[in-house]
């Protein structure tokens, strides 16, 4: 586990839910909070990291740290101060189930 003095921030996460397509083909989405209050820490990186998710490409240029939990997946949306990004990366950082590390890239 993370040192609680380490997890300076609260965030929330959401899930997205399918719905339907409209007249065009395009896929809909509701948001739906998985997560209320996640205690984590959210860094820059030292350098852009580009991550294919669904086949597209993000760029992340920041890393958040939480403890382990199995309700964190790649295209989750996370909400820190009042601004979103999206989870593109889960990572058992170390493989100890021990914390997570999530490359986000702002929306």
């Amino acid at each position: 586990m993370i040192s609680s003095e380490l997890l300076n921030m609260t965030g929330t996460v959401y899930s997205k839910t399918k719905g339907s397509r409209n007249s065009f083909g395009e896929k809909s989405f509701s948001l739906n909070t998985s997560i209320n209050n996640l205690k984590l820490a959210l860094q820059p990186t030292r350098e852009e990291y580009k991550i294919t998710l669904n086949g597209t490409v993000y760029v992340s240029k920041k890393v958040a740290y939480c403890n382990y939990r199995t309700d964190i997946n790649p295209g989750d949306i996370l909400e820190v101060n009042n601004i979103r990004y999206l989870i593109v990366s889960v990572e058992d950082d170390g493989g100890r189930q021990d914390h997570l590390r999530m490359f986000v890239s702002k929306l």
